[in-house]
């Protein structure tokens, strides 16, 4: 039987361009339905909450982010800094800042089964007093109502983890064209408005940018001690509270919370190298049928439409649209949203395969200045 190339064609191009439909529709679904954190919001009592910051050579942005902690408008509140030996005068820094709030450890270097963060934030936790724990990044900028909202919500909602998506600062060609990758899986690839309305524990997100959690919860699911090899934490500690029965969310923090994740692009493929195949549980077929999906799903309809191919130029119409109106809403610069998407689907491509040589063929995982072997080292709270 002879298959006719232009049928195959035909049919490919039309799969593409109803998987970017579908995206589409996602976007507008999720950006309508996932709830968003708001000033002016106020909790109906004021617990004791322990922020917990690991700062590992942070010495760049650590006074700031404590700074903006300590100018909360919610009172009762304590900042914790690890100092995870930093050698750019990180512990200095935060020692220089007066405030009865502010507890100042010198971390040591993780014992045997540990990564660097996890035990950071362990020994966070085991300093902390409050009855909730926040746990943050150190280049994270909290505007003064955002602790008082996000208690406020807890409250309300009754949720066990409380995670925040924040504003994504990017400066350079290399952060406009690299991260909204993040911000699109959060938005287009994956159905995140679900994830607050089920327990199911693979849709359940946190992040560095807030995990505001329970202290019980935090104890009866085992706390860091449970993740001490996990690559991703954040996202770790999530789905271990809802695999011990209780319920997380997530909320639109970015008109409180600020990040700028990394600064440059050679950061950026040096930060997500160490985890991006780790969240494929470092299988190589799903590794490599992600890099064929960034190939023929976001690279290859600007390839053909070169050619005149119609449905491919349609197809670019339709992600275009999709990540202005992405775009728009979280103050993204709008001529990266029309005119980058190829360039950040080629950023990553690499990124997936330089992830897949380095930690899986070649099994280091480099994090923070430390070199791990990844064999001993997981995504996060999938079972052991």
């Amino acid at each position: 039987m002879t298959v006719d190339i232009r049928y195959v064609h035909l049919l490919a191009t039309l799969v593409v361009l109803a998987a970017w439909v579908m995206a589409f529709l996602r976007t507008v679904v999720n950006l309508t339905l996932i709830p968003r954190l708001r000033a002016g919001m106020h909790p109906a009592n004021e617990p004791l909450v322990s922020v917990i910051i690991p700062a590992r050579d942070e010495a760049h942005i650590i006074e700031r982010t404590v700074r903006a902690f300590l100018a909360q408008t919610y009172a009762n509140l304590e900042v914790i800094v690890v100092n995870d030996r930093s050698a750019d005068g990180t512990g200095d820094i935060v020692r220089s800042i007066h405030d009865d709030r502010l507890t100042v450890i010198d971390g040591v270097e993780p014992p045997a089964g540990w990564l660097g963060k996890p035990w950071a934030l362990h020994q966070g936790s085991g300093a902390a007093r409050g009855e909730l724990l926040l746990f943050v990044d150190a280049d994270l900028i909290y505007a003064p109502a955002a602790l008082a909202a996000a208690v406020a919500y807890q409250q309300a909602q009754c949720v066990a983890l409380l995670s925040l998506f924040p504003y994504l600062e990017m400066r350079g060609f290399g952060e406009y064209a690299s991260m909204p990758m993040m911000t699109m899986v959060f938005f287009t690839f994956i159905p995140t408005w679900i994830s607050n309305r089920t327990r199911f524990a693979r849709l359940a997100i946190g992040g560095g940018t807030g995990n505001l959690v329970t202290r019980e919860v935090y104890d009866a699911s085992g706390g860091h001690e449970a993740l001490s090899d996990a690559v991703v934490d954040d996202i770790a500690l999530a789905r271990q509270i809802r695999r011990s029965g209780w319920k997380t969310a997530t909320i639109r923090a970015d008109d409180l919370v600020s990040l700028r994740m990394y600064h440059g692009l050679r950061e950026v493929i040096d930060g997500f190298t160490k985890n991006t195949f780790s969240a494929l549980g470092r299988n190589y077929i799903a590794g490599f049928l992600v890099v064929a999906g960034c190939v023929i799903f976001h690279i290859l309809p600007y390839a053909l439409a070169l050619t005149g191919d119609r449905i491919s130029i349609i197809t670019i119409v339709i992600i275009s649209l999709t990540r202005v109106i992405l775009f728009h809403p979280l103050r993204y610069r709008l001529d990266a949203a029309i005119f980058l998407h190829p360039v950040m689907a080629s950023i990553w491509t690499w990124i997936f395969l330089r992830s897949i040589w380095l930690t899986g063929i070649r099994r280091k995982v480099i994090w923070r200045g430390r070199t791990y072997d990844a064999r001993h080292t997981r995504f996060g709270a999938e079972r052991r």
